[in-house]
């Protein structure tokens, strides 16, 4: 047979024919279908008995102890360890600024939204002297609701209180004439009840705190704590004066109760306005339990049948089933461990107002600006 040069160039990138058909080698199934046959077969176990139509669903059931599954579809599924820690009910503030005052350290805080926090020495009320009308500061969530910038007091002489910033009924941030009271600024308790301050201290805080600013006073311990609301956010709805009593009464019985991942837990900007000028409860005297109580979770684990078989020598495909693969069957509460909160019965809302959102401190006499 002649071939020309031209035909041999061709032959370098197709395959002739040979009596209309292409020659195949055959050397290429003895390589192709061993590797199909064991494809398949790994196939088969992995994904478990196919072509078997009858085969049987199963199922796994185990606990969920927070570490081997920590998102499983649309759950998040923590244990109590995750939740250790001593979380706290948070106010949230719409304000600029909130002060934190420290009774057990003499010192205020200043707390602004873009981070800083400023430090003030104050001395405190101090009733240890004999003075009948001498005061000592109590704790609790309060607001300033008034300002005035020369006081004279009605109850001591007619004293000059600078900057007067009262928020616990009489009780207010303020000057006095002089500097000889500064020794004691950051000491020691020296006032009748107010909260002494430097000039100038006082003067930059009476500047910089609006009317509604709300101070958390303590000693050394809160269930309550203030953060700043994100600047977009605003409640659902106008709540009523006696709605936010019972929002915040709620939060801090459902955290005290150590049910605070159990229960609806309210989010909401508070009106200084419900605050009385004697202050809310922030549970100074009764601890948050160590942990949370959350639900035991348990997952099921369901395994599919292959959806491939064979039914009269033809491969059938199985409908796609609309159960989930992976789904949350149950939960158990465990008990709560806590003597303190075992002891509460809340019958009515208004026992929860009363025992959560007022302030248990008693009335102080209340000596307003003239």
């Amino acid at each position: 047979m002649d071939i020309s040069k031209d035909k041999i160039n061709q032959a370098d990138f197709s395959i002739p024919e040979i009596d209309g058909k292409i020659p195949v080698n055959r050397d290429y199934y003895f390589i192709i279908l061993p590797l199909l046959v064991l494809a398949f077969s790994v196939y088969g176990i992995l994904s478990g008995n196919y072509f078997d139509e009858s085969q049987e669903t199963g199922r796994t059931h185990f606990e969920i102890k927070g570490k081997e599954v920590k998102n499983a579809g649309k759950y998040n599924i923590l244990s109590s360890e995750d939740l250790s820690g001593k979380i706290k009910d948070t106010v949230y503030t719409d304000k600029e600024c909130w002060l934190e005052l420290k009774i057990n350290e003499q010192t205020l805080y200043q707390h602004w939204r873009d981070g800083r926090t400023v430090k003030y020495p104050i001395s405190s009320g101090n009733n240890k002297g004999g003075d009948p009308e001498a005061l000592e500061s109590r704790p609790g969530l309060f607001t300033i609701f008034l300002k005035v910038e020369h006081h004279q007091s009605s109850q001591f002489n007619a004293s000059n209180m600078y900057h007067f910033m009262p928020f616990n009924q009489g009780i207010g941030f303020h000057s006095i004439d002089g500097t000889g009271y500064y020794a004691h600024l950051g000491v020691r308790p020296s006032s009748h009840g107010c909260i002494r301050m430097k000039h100038d201290d006082a003067k930059k805080l009476f500047g910089e705190c609006p009317l509604g600013t709300l101070v958390l006073a303590t000693k050394g311990y809160s269930a309550r704590t203030v953060a700043f609301a994100p600047e977009d956010f605003k409640n659902e709805r106008e709540y009523s004066k006696d709605e936010y009593k019972v929002m915040l009464a709620s939060n801090l019985y459902n955290l005290i109760q150590g049910k605070y991942y159990l229960e609806e837990k309210n989010r909401f900007i508070v009106d200084p306005k419900v605050i009385p000028v004697s202050g809310v409860y922030t549970s100074y005297d009764v601890q948050i339990p160590d942990k949370q109580v959350i639900p035991r979770s348990y997952i099921t684990f369901y395994e599919s049948t292959d959806k491939l078989y064979l039914k009269d020598k033809k491969e059938i495909l199985k409908d796609e089933s609309s159960e989930e693969f992976i789904k949350l069957v149950g939960s158990e509460m465990p008990e709560v461990n806590n003597d303190q909160s075992s002891k509460t019965v809340i019958s009515s809302t208004g026992d929860l107002v009363k025992k959560y959102f007022n302030n248990p401190i008693g009335v102080l006499p209340y000596f307003g600006p003239k």
